[in-house]
């Protein structure tokens, strides 16, 4: 009961007394927390392994997964807004800002207005960036090959499945499953 009235007191006067050793070992053994196995560690150690065979493949070309991956999408789209760049690979504003301007350093894209809508941005390879982006390409699906060698060719599909349905979250897994329901005619593509 004195311990119970000293912890009322502490709180009472802000500040709450130092948490015994054993009090702590206690409540990290409940809480069920261990590093190795959880989830956010695991795939966060993937993708630093992923992150490193990309250095290996692809570091010696300057650039990184993230410039990778926007000028990819730009070689394969034309021209695009550099919001709508950014929703399509999945970067947030300040992030795809940052990416741009290192295209641009590099000679690699241009950007312009658009003649549409004055508030948008739009960006295109340079003839460079063409063939910069063209020639890594085989070597950034050498990569993907190299990140999913662990596993048998049929385990690879379950996780890249298994993968897209973490990274969209139930949100967009629901909505992509309306929109399959409406392209299929009301059934939905499982």
């Amino acid at each position: 009961m004195a311990d119970k009235s000293r912890r009322t007191a502490a709180r009472s006067r802000g500040k709450e007394p130092d948490l015994s050793p054993a009090t702590i070992k206690r409540r990290y053994a409940a809480s069920g927390y261990d590093l190795p196995t959880h989830p956010a560690h695991v795939l966060r150690r993937a993708h630093q392994r992923a992150t490193m065979i990309f250095q290996q493949l692809l570091g010696g070309h300057d650039v990184t997964p993230t410039q990778m991956a926007a000028l990819a999408t730009i070689l394969r789209h034309g021209e695009l807004s550099q919001n709508r760049l950014g929703r399509l690979t999945a970067m947030d504003p300040s992030t795809i800002s940052i990416v741009v301007r290192k295209l641009l350093k590099n000679g690699w894209a241009q950007r312009s207005g658009s003649a549409e809508d004055q508030r948008l941005t739009i960006i295109r390879l340079t003839p460079e960036g063409e063939r910069f982006t063209s020639d890594l390409l085989a070597g950034s699906v050498d990569v993907g090959r190299q990140v999913l060698a662990p596993l048998t060719p049929a385990e690879q599909a379950q996780f890249m499945d298994m993968l897209h349905r973490i990274a969209d979250g139930e949100e967009e897994r629901g909505e992509r499953k309306k929109e399959g329901a409406a392209v299929n005619g009301g059934v939905a593509a499982g």
